[in-house]
């Protein structure tokens, strides 16, 4: 009997003493499909435009792997998109450079669309994927 009740003694002081440090590992892995306000706040000055948030927070995102082609092996080689492209409230614009004109005092979320999500929902020609970039005009 004494011995199961330092084995739940010991237990539960593991459990108290390691649950904050997975909540703050957890915190900081966060979702790495989307950018909230809260991390672009994080990053402070350090950015001034949503081309430099994405480039400090999710380089990844500006020059993803291709995964499969589909497009490719369909329309030929050559067939599909070239880059990312990027909607800014629900609006495409014509490059990723478009991102360097929304400043960051505006932005409430960015959000990454991998192949297979961006086409689903925007259809053929965004087989890199997609950034949507909402800003407070959306919200409005």
């Amino acid at each position: 009997m004494r011995r199961f009740l330092f084995v739940a003694v010991l237990f539960a002081s593991v459990t108290v003493l390691f649950t904050p440090l997975s909540l703050v590992a957890q915190k900081q892995r966060g979702d790495r499909n989307r950018i909230s306000r809260d991390d672009i706040v994080e990053l402070g000055s350090g950015a001034s435009t949503a081309n430099d948030v994405v480039q400090t927070l999710r380089p990844l995102w500006l020059s993803p792997r291709n995964g499969r082609n589909s497009t490719a092996t369909m329309m030929g080689a050559g067939g599909g998109a070239k880059e990312v492209v990027v909607y800014i409230d629900d609006k495409r614009q014509q490059s990723l450079d478009d991102l360097k004109t929304v400043k960051t005092s505006v932005l409430v979320e960015l959000k990454y669309l991998d192949q297979n999500r961006a086409i689903q929902m925007h259809g053929p020609g965004h087989e890199m994927g997609v950034i949507e970039v909402i800003t407070t005009a959306q919200r409005k």
